[in-house]
């Protein structure tokens, strides 16, 4: 995962986060008969920091600590899967809660270190129905409830394209309609992934695709109409800069980063969601969490949909639960409307991806000796070394 994360808030956001969430309105009936007397004084939190990590104070932790009186101590981790492995192989785990991506929880839950969710403990969704069917697709894990859906999408330099500008991922193929040069994320994964949803591969079928000979081949030939015009990035904050710079026309880059690019001037990009990949942050509780029972009464708080909401109004990730969505509204310091930011929105999530770290752990070895080779010759034929270095979302 990364460091998209990793922005902070203006001093006047935290004063209005203070105020406002703080004061919200939070009558969620399970809760309410959950938060017993022998509630934990404090939990552990391991999560990530910057905006992302503010946003969840304000959204969850400050709001869980005035209902409950249960203080919360955030810690930052960078996200990856060995960084808390370790720390949730220890007898007791220093954490009772931790956000973890898709691919991490997988292997952790695998390995036994995570505690089985049971979705009747999420409450119901505003008309009442079950909380497990308010839930997208891959949100409710046997071992964590996910909250945010954050993805890699697209976005154009309208000024690049005088006579029609890009509006579907097949777009990305096409040079003679569309000239000019692509950023992509300097590696394999999403790269080839991206490459054959361009080329007409469905999302549900890209990974029983990629797994083929056949299909990998596809993917490279779909790369190969485009080499010659293919900027590598490496950093979250490249493909802006190069719109911005005018060397690149179309970016693959991540949605976090694209809002705030977005947000401030619209008058040079669109956003173009189609094809777009999407990975999730999700809660999960350790094996051996000194506080589970908190823990899990915790989580089922911060599932509730208008805490979801108001996390994505703050940071402009997608909430996981179908009723959350509408409830987002303004960002509510700049004043735009959120929903055409929102990776989960349904106008946005038709034609999206989900990431599979856990195939790529699995079938990604010779991927990516062959994407390595494929990048050198292809740079070799245009007289430059690429970056050797693979994309990371920081």
């Amino acid at each position: 995962m990364a460091t998209d994360h990793g922005m902070t808030l203006s001093k006047h956001y935290r004063s209005w986060l203070r105020g406002s969430l703080g004061a919200a309105a939070i009558a969620i009936a399970y809760f309410a008969s959950a938060a017993h007397a022998e509630d934990a004084a404090s939990l552990t939190i391991a999560t990530w920091g910057g905006a992302y990590g503010q946003s969840q104070q304000a959204a969850y932790f400050q709001p869980f600590t005035e209902t409950t009186g249960t203080k919360i101590t955030m810690v930052t981790y960078d996200g990856t899967f060995d960084a808390i492995k370790a720390k949730l192989g220890e007898d007791p785990s220093p954490y009772d809660v931790v956000d973890l991506s898709s691919g991490s929880l997988d292997r952790l839950c695998r390995d036994g270190l995570l505690e089985a969710v049971d979705a009747t403990g999420l409450g119901t969704d505003p008309s009442g129905g079950n909380a497990a069917d308010d839930f997208l697709a891959g949100g409710l894990p046997s071992c964590g409830v996910a909250s945010m859906a954050w993805s890699m999408a697209f976005i154009v330099d309208r000024q690049a394209f005088p006579k029609a500008v890009p509006t579907k991922i097949a777009d990305l193929l096409d040079l003679q309609r569309f000239p000019g040069k692509r950023a992509l994320p300097n590696g394999p994964r999403y790269t080839l992934e991206l490459a054959l949803l361009a080329d007409g591969i469905a999302p549900d079928q890209v990974y029983a695709e990629l797994a083929t000979p056949a299909g990998a081949d596809r993917a490279f030939a779909a790369l190969d109409k485009i080499k010659a015009e293919i900027v590598w990035w490496n950093k979250a904050a490249e493909p802006i800069a190069l719109l911005a710079s005018k060397k690149a026309a179309i970016a693959a880059g991540y949605s976090g980063r694209i809002f705030r690019a977005l947000a401030g001037s619209r008058e040079r990009m669109d956003l173009l969601w189609d094809g777009q990949i999407y990975d999730l942050d999700i809660w999960a509780v350790p094996k051996s969490a000194p506080n589970k029972d908190a823990a899990k009464r915790f989580i089922a708080f911060a599932a509730a949909p208008e805490r979801l909401a108001a996390q994505a109004r703050l940071i402009a990730y997608g909430p996981m639960r179908k009723s959350a969505i509408p409830l987002v509204g303004k960002h509510p310091e700049i004043g735009v409307e959120m929903m055409r930011f929102l990776p989960t929105a349904p106008e946005n999530f038709k034609n999206a991806l989900k990431f599979d770290e856990t195939w790529w752990n699995e079938h990604g070895g010779e991927l990516t000796k062959r994407f390595e080779t494929w990048r050198t010759l292809a740079a070799t034929a245009q007289g430059a070394a690429p970056e050797p270095k693979p994309a990371q979302r920081q």
